[in-house]
């Protein structure tokens, strides 16, 4: 069981590494290094500090057409 679900994770992650590479590569490189810090630090305190994974939306804006 445990080797399947290993299969369909690696499976997974070849599929999604070239969408992730492309977004990776189009993003600030300040900001990326600014969310990798947060994340750490999210994992090491951990608490309300995971709150950094929370979607931040603005109210009254709706984006579809």
């Amino acid at each position: 069981m445990l080797l399947k679900k290993f299969q369909r994770a690696k499976k997974g992650l070849a599929e999604t590494k070239p969408a992730y590479d492309g977004l990776a590569t189009s993003l600030d490189a300040q900001s990326v290094t600014e969310w990798k810090e947060q994340e750490r630090q999210a994992m090491k305190e951990r608490g309300d500090q995971l709150r950094i994974y929370d979607l931040k939306l603005e109210k009254g804006k709706c984006s579809s057409i």
